[in-house]
């Protein structure tokens, strides 16, 4: 292309993207002056040649965070000098995008595996004679035998294992070298060549070595190698070695999730995929795969890998600062929270981050949203840089054929609540690098959004080493830099974003003007805390109130704020005096200014203005303290901590409106949502929920239902506009719990054309309390259902019952992290139920928990990874025999060197179809507001075996309504 029509056709293109507000006016001036520097020659840095593209689409989001034009600025401030650790899955060594920085470094500089995924053991080799008279070689107790020796290897300093794909069968990837089973045994071979250690695996099982790639240790070496392919496909991915001389040990170290190596381009990709110009955040920087998922479990954690990984990572900053490279660890992880901040692992990171200050941690806040309290483990640590999901309008558009007027957060990204999370969002979908053996190049998840943000960190740091050679910030000044200078977002509450979209361009400026002012060098970090009655013992880091009650009139909400000096080793008097600000005009505090004096706490009273407080909803408010010096500056300036308060108002049910609630119409715009709260009554089985779009609108609706600790309990289903529409859902009280329940009603960008959305929502308490006995006559056995209708207006019910099967509950206390018994699934049996409980405290012991029914054969029949303190398995009885299967729990401690105790309780059903039947005989029962009615119905029980009780199920249905309640009970 000629350079006066590449000119038109970009200023073309720049045109277009203006009009869609994808680029700014000065990312599209430095374009042209890059385009004219590439057109004559490259930019350079010293002696270094930097070449950047800005490559025509939104696949990376780049713009969303300022990155792209940041780097048209700063070309050098690319992540060069700076490592990130990946502790994920692991990372395809193979794929092109992770060869080489933007200088042409090495990409990928080490590689470990800390949860033994595929460590061979390697014993002396011997030779043995087959009965042909030929020369072969294995080792006692192999299944494998080598044919052929090179004759440059020293048989004195051989030795020989083997790779047992069986043990990959319930893998992600479970047939290394393509011949569609999981049975073949790879001979592994170890041997030293001109003084150097190598190792080769007999990657198509032929027993011989020719042909087969020899390797050594990967650090060295940037050696990797594939398994070749007897379906003639292409290899999943590549494999690099740990080699272990001491011991005669090699750990194999590879990407069998996929998870690791797309997150890997995120962060740090160049030439993604071969295209020039495709890069990931930080093209300069280089990477460290660290594995802490074993493959073999479903790639999960498994005890103490987490914390073995971080305790290298911690050291290994250790050796890096003295080489003054700052070390990022990217940690696209986590599992649903049940005590936001009290997990074991977060404890330990949060003691270890200030005692290594050349460490930084970034993570995943959790994909369990759009529910309040849900950002989880171990993100919930007050120290980590927890991310949150950006959906980019420019890629909801390309990606996802969406009409945003505005850049949104996904649904799924986790809010905070009891914690002050995330700390700022990023965008959560990207395409990336992915090994053979994946699918899609395109992902979405806080597992995306962290690696953007790690690869911004990156960024800063290799700014700041540029610009001051001398000065390393700490993991909590940039923390800090990022929140206070992100870009907030007005559709959207503190909890749900932090400080805001993270904002590469501020952020520097500001770390730039807090070095140069010496605010730097004076940081200080603080402990909060305060009443906060969702925990335990009644104390969190933020004011919370979820109920029917917050303090007023009289009452304060007391923080105590200390500061963390003997993390920061200071043995200097210390005396600072802070002013004190509010960000909302319900919320303020009875002191103007308070101080610190060495390590005495300052108490700081907060009181509510219930007048301000009167209309339900969720507010967000939150205390700002500045050194005073700094009071009359802007926000930036000076700022030392927040003091961050939550109150829910509900709605409540009332006798006087009948037990409904109506809520007022409300207009959202595409992929925006709202927030509202209820307070389920006492005596209710369950609640109505009505979306209602009214007509003439184009909206295009849906609501999710979701109990007070945050767990999504039930849909309303989608209400479309044009005629007058209402969506319906019925949930009893036993599936919403207690305490206020949260309805999050979404605008739905998948439909339509961009319109606003216009609804309301019309809420129906059920006031109905029913208790179910069975009744053990001499004759007959009965159930027995009494009710009452504790509300205002008669009920009209059609009540049945069914013998669904049987059940039991038994208890179990463990003392390691594996746990097993048998189930017998009996020929009568149409399948079976099964969950493992644990204590909310055992829970939060862990980093990872997988639950399996698997068969004799030891294949898995179900699942479950936990993001709670109890998931249900389900396995079908197809075969209609008595089978016998065996429950299998594995549980990933974060202490590896103590021993863990864990309660389980392990509830077991066993269900069969079966016809419901009436209760009484009187058609539908009519119930009249206070007062009492019991209807009986005789059953045959069915025999039930030892130590388990008879399973029923009551359904209760409404006139004119298609959905019924369901419950079990046992007699």
């Amino acid at each position: 292309m000629h350079c006066s029509t590449l000119y038109i056709f970009v200023l073309q293109f720049y045109k277009n993207m203006l009009k869609n507000n994808i680029v700014s006016l000065t990312l599209l001036i430095l374009s042209f002056s890059i385009l004219n520097s590439q057109t004559t020659g490259n930019l350079i840095d010293g002696s270094i040649q930097t070449k950047y593209l800005v490559p025509p689409w939104n696949f990376m989001s780049l713009n969303s965070t300022g990155v792209d034009s940041f780097l048209l600025e700063h070309p050098t401030f690319d992540g060069r000098g700076v490592v990130c650790l990946i502790f994920d899955t692991g990372i395809d060594f193979s794929k092109i995008g992770l060869n080489e920085t933007s200088i042409g470094k090495r990409k990928i500089i080490d590689a470990f595996d800390f949860a033994n995924s595929n460590v061979v053991k390697f014993k002396k080799i011997k030779s043995i004679k087959n009965r042909k008279g030929e020369q072969n070689y294995s080792a006692d107790a192999l299944h494998i035998m080598f044919k052929d020796l090179p004759t440059s290897i020293d048989i004195n300093e051989c030795y020989i294992g083997e790779m047992n794909e069986y043990n990959w069968r319930n893998a992600n990837v479970r047939d290394f070298n393509g011949d569609n089973e999981s049975n073949s045994f790879f001979g592994c071979l170890l041997f030293k060549v001109n003084n150097v250690w190598k190792v080769l695996v007999d990657t198509d099982a032929d027993s011989s070595i020719a042909n087969e790639t020899q390797i050594s240790n990967f650090k060295e070496s940037n050696e990797w190698f594939v398994f070749k392919q007897k379906n003639k496909g292409k290899p999943p991915m590549g494999f690099v070695a740990n080699i272990d001389t001491s011991n005669k040990v090699v750990s194999f170290v590879y990407d069998a999730g996929g998870h690791g190596t797309h997150v890997a381009g995120i962060v740090s990709g160049f030439g993604i995929n071969g295209e020039k110009g495709f890069n990931g955040v930080a093209p300069g920087s280089q990477l460290v795969c660290c594995k802490f998922s074993c493959d073999s479990v479903d790639d999960i954690t498994i005890t103490g890998s987490m914390k073995k990984a971080f305790e290298w990572a911690a050291n290994y900053s250790d050796s890096m600062a003295i080489k003054n490279i700052p070390v990022i660890v990217n940690m696209s992880f986590g599992i649903g929270s049940a005590l936001e901040g009290r997990s074991d692992i977060e404890k330990f990171i949060d003691d270890l981050i200030p005692k290594h200050k050349n460490l930084f941690v970034v993570t995943s806040a959790g994909n369990e949203g759009p529910g309040i309290s849900t950002v989880g483990i171990p993100s919930s640590s007050s120290r980590i840089i927890t991310v949150g999901a950006l959906l980019p309008k420019g890629i909801a558009r390309d990606g996802y054929s969406m009409t945003l007027n505005q850049d949104i957060l996904w649904d799924f990204s986790s809010r905070g609540g009891e914690v002050d999370k995330p700390d700022i969002v990023a965008p959560g979908t990207a395409v990336s690098t992915i090994p053979n053996h994946a699918y899609e190049s395109r992902e979405s998840g806080t597992s995306m959004a962290s690696p953007n943000a790690a690869g911004i960190v990156a960024l800063l740091l290799s700014a700041l080493k540029q610009d001051y050679p001398n000065w390393f910030p700490t993991q909590g000044l940039i923390k800090r830099a990022l929140r206070m200078s992100a870009t907030y977002m007005e559709n959207y509450i503190l909890i749900e974003q932090g400080g805001g979209i993270i904002n590469v361009k501020n952020a520097y400026k500001l770390l730039r003007k807090w070095k140069e002012s010496g605010f730097a060098d004076n940081f200080q970090e603080y402990t909060i805390s305060t009443e906060s009655p969702n925990y335990p013992d009644g104390r969190g880091s933020t004011a919370f109130w979820r109920s029917n009650y917050f303090p007023q009139d009289e009452d304060r909400q007391e923080f105590i704020v200390v500061r963390n000096s003997s993390l920061l080793g200071d043995t200097t008097d210390f005396f600072r005096v802070y002013n004190l600000t509010s960000t909302a005009d319900w919320l303020s505090t009875i002191q103007k200014n308070v101080y610190i004096k060495n390590t005495q706490s300052a108490k700081i009273d907060c009181i509510y203005d219930k007048d301000k407080l009167k209309e339900p909803g969720i507010y967000c408010g939150k205390i700002i303290s500045k050194r005073i010096q700094y009071s009359d500056n802007n926000i930036y300036d000076g700022f030392e901590f927040e003091l961050l308060n939550t109150i829910i108002v509900p709605y409540k049910f009332s006798p006087e409106k009948d037990f409904i609630v109506n809520t007022p119409k409300c207009k959202l715009d595409p992929g925006l949502s709202k927030r509202f709260y209820f307070s389920v009554p006492s005596g209710a089985i369950g609640l109505k929920f009505n979306l209602i779009v009214d007509k003439g609108s184009q909206s295009n609706v849906l609501g999710k239902v979701i109990n007070s600790t945050g767990q999504n309990v039930g849909y309303i289903p989608q209400a479309k506009g044009n005629d007058r529409f209402i969506s319906t859902s019925f949930i009893s009280t036993s599936e919403l719990g207690t305490g206020i329940i949260e309805i999050v009603v979404n605008s739905d960008a998948y439909q339509g054309k961009g319109d606003v959305s216009e609804f309301s929502l019309k809420v129906e308490s059920i006031m109905l309390e029913t208790k179910i006995s069975v009744v053990k006559n001499k004759l007959n056995d009965e159930i027995l259902v009494k009710y009452k209708n504790t509300g205002t207006i008669p009920l009209d019910i059609d009540a049945s019952y069914t013998v669904k099967g049987y059940s039991k509950t038994t208890y179990e206390v463990v003392n390691k992290d594996t746990f097993s018994m048998p189930l017998q699934m009996r020929k009568e049996d149409g399948a079976i139920w099964v969950s493992v409980k644990f204590d909310d405290l055992d829970y939060m012991k862990t980093t990872d928990i997988i639950t399996e029914i698997i068969d004799s054969n030891g294949e898995i029949q179900s699942k479950e990874t936990y993001n709670q303190n109890e998931e249900w398995m389900f396995v079908p009885n197809f075969t209609k025999q008595n089978v016998k299967l065996k429950l299998r729990l594995t549980i990933g401690a974060a202490n590896y060197s103590t021993v863990n105790h864990y309660k389980l309780q392990i509830n077991e059903k066993h269900v069969r179809p079966d016809e419901p039947k009436k209760i009484g005989s009187y058609g539908l029962t009519k119930l009249y507001p206070n007062i009492e009615r019991e209807i009986r119905s005789d059953f045959k029980a069915i025999p039930s075996p030892e130590g388990f009780k008879p399973l029923y199920e009551l359904k209760l249905k409404f006139p004119n309504e298609d959905q019924s309640f369901q419950y079990e009970f046992t007699e």
